[in-house]
Formats: structure tokens, C-alpha cells, sequence
């Protein structure tokens, strides 16, 4: 039975390695590699740590209503909710800074790191207080996809559903 089951196993890992380059796919699921506790060989793009750093700056600059900061953490590439690219995204957290007086932001998310991207899910909260002195939450769905440009990770795709009472 033993037997059977590491060999089940290693089937598997290999098809997740073999397969996906056949099929022109490159990201490979870290938990592919769970059979030995020697893994030097694969090289993940970041670690936790780095992640939650990254999200950290993604809230802070969210909170001051830094659009530079907020948008130097987007690769050039980035593309919002399958539809939006730079220019747009530029505009829509413009408008939305400019709208609010005071924001914050909440994120509850699973992050998977492959070996050249992260991928994060969640739910997020905004609190926010517009400049007429209204107070809106906005919560939903968010999915990110982050890549490494020039050494650090950047957003290349973020994708976002409220909830459908806002």
C-alpha cells in the first residue's frame, strides 16, 4: 500500500512538472514539489515575508492616498479586472482618492507563490469617508497575480468583484 501511494505520488509530481511546459504553461505550484525535504533546486519567486511586505505598502499607500507609491506598485503591464490597463487604472484610483477623505484597507487572503508569480485571494474591506463627509465600506472578492519586473514584484493582474449590495 505504501508503495502504491509514493508511486501515485510521484506520478503525479512528475506530470505537474512534465505536463505544463508541453501544454505552454510555466507556472509551477510549489506544493508540486512535496515528496523529498530537499528542494534546492526549485527557486520560488518570493517568500511569505516578501508578500506581506508588499501588501503592506499596497495598504499604505492606499490609506495615504499616495497615487504614486499606490501605482509604482503595478508592473506597466497591469491589467485590472480583465479589462482595465495603466491609463484606465491611473484615472479610477485618482477619482477615488480625490473623492475620500480618509481610507482604509483590509485584506483577509491565501497567497500561493509559484516559481514565477504569486497569487492572491481574498476579501477586502475599504472604509471609506468621502470629502462630503459620508462614510461608505466597500467589500467583495479580490484575486491579484504578481510578477517580478527589474527585482521586485509588481501587480500584473488585479481582479475584483463587490459584493453585490454595493
Amino acid at each position: 500500500m505504501r508503495t502504491k501511494k509514493m508511486a501515485l505520488r510521484l506520478l503525479v509530481t512528475l506530470s505537474l512538472i512534465l505536463l505544463p511546459p508541453l501544454m505552454g504553461q510555466t507556472i509551477l505550484p510549489f506544493h508540486a514539489f512535496s515528496l523529498g525535504a530537499d528542494n534546492n533546486s526549485l527557486h520560488l519567486i518570493a517568500k511569505e515575508e516578501e508578500v506581506n511586505q508588499f501588501f503592506d505598502r499596497y495598504a499604505n499607500y492606499y490609506k495615504k492616498k499616495d497615487i504614486e507609491g499606490f501605482l509604482s506598485l503595478f508592473s506597466s503591464k497591469a491589467i485590472q479586472n480583465r479589462k482595465d490597463a495603466m491609463g484606465e487604472i491611473r484615472r479610477i484610483y485618482t477619482d477615488f482618492f480625490n473623492q475620500s477623505d480618509e481610507l482604509r484597507y483590509r485584506l483577509n487572503g491565501k497567497m500561493e507563490i509559484y516559481q514565477n508569480a504569486v497569487e492572491v485571494k481574498g476579501r477586502y474591506e475599504i472604509d471609506q469617508l468621502t470629502k462630503k463627509g459620508y462614510r461608505k465600506v466597500w467589500t467583495g472578492e479580490i484575486k491579484w497575480i504578481l510578477i517580478r519586473e527589474k527585482g521586485e514584484l509588481k501587480i500584473i493582474s488585479l481582479d475584483y468583484q463587490p459584493d453585490p449590495s454595493q
